[in-house]
């Protein structure tokens, strides 16, 4: 189901009663911003910093609409279920919600880094006016795993496909994209090439970021997300 987010400028796939939803896209007139930070901040702080990095763009927290969070380590799923709890209460307390929807999309994985020992805030996306874009859109897609564990290429395949149908839900196709990310750490180059780039069309050709990182939940082994962006900053 699309909701529109009239206050942030975006349209997103609701998912009730879930801590994020399954992306969003800009409105006509409006596109995404990628802000990542110098270093992964304490998800507290970080949460904090992203809206007022929004504010300083002259944007309001609802325009907030992707957050790209980093964990010591994959979690149990109650203590995902957990630690979702206190997601969503924080994202309430900023304002940052429709209804009883979360309009944000998501990315949370487990980092093979020493630096992070806690939940912090890695990246997030807003939406900003934009005099023109030309025919892109601009988009955010949350973190999809493999549906169950499998050989790489079969959880490749469910996961690509299920890219796809979020793109596609969301009105925007791979020439839309500006930037595909994997995540995972026992994965090889020929793998990658055959079932993720050959099929992302033109985003192919800029390549993928790879993340040595795990899903969120202890039974996960890969997942990926993509975006449309027009900016890519840095925020210290």
């Amino acid at each position: 189901m699309i909701v529109h987010n009239a206050d942030g400028n975006y349209r997103f796939i609701a998912v009730e009663g879930g801590p994020f939803s399954g992306g969003a896209v800009a409105d006509p007139g409006y596109d995404m911003v990628h802000a990542r930070l110098a270093r992964p901040v304490p998800l507290e702080q970080g949460l904090s910093a992203a809206a007022r990095e929004a504010a300083r763009a002259g944007r309001p927290v609802l325009a907030l609409a992707g957050f790209e969070l980093r964990i010591p380590g994959p979690l149990t799923r109650q203590g995902f279920t957990a630690f979702n709890e206190g997601y969503v209460s924080r994202l309430r307390s900023m304002g940052l919600h429709v209804g009883a929807l979360m309009p944000a999309a998501r990315t949370n994985v487990a980092v093979v880094s020493p630096d992070v020992n806690e939940p912090s805030l890695h990246a997030f996306t807003y939406t900003t006016p934009t005099a023109a874009r030309g025919d892109r859109k601009g988009f955010v897609v949350s973190g999809i795993p493999e549906e169950e564990p499998s050989d790489t290429a079969t959880m490749l395949d469910s996961i690509m496909k299920a890219v796809a149908e979020r793109m596609a839900e969301l009105g925007v196709a791979w020439s839309d994209a500006t930037e595909l990310q994997i995540y995972g750490v026992e994965i090889t180059t020929a793998a990658i090439e055959d079932r993720v780039l050959k099929r992302a069309g033109r985003a192919g050709v800029q390549g993928i970021h790879w993340f040595p990182s795990l899903p969120p939940i202890d039974s996960l082994i890969l997942e990926v997300d993509v975006r449309g962006a027009s900016s890519e900053l840095v925020v210290e």
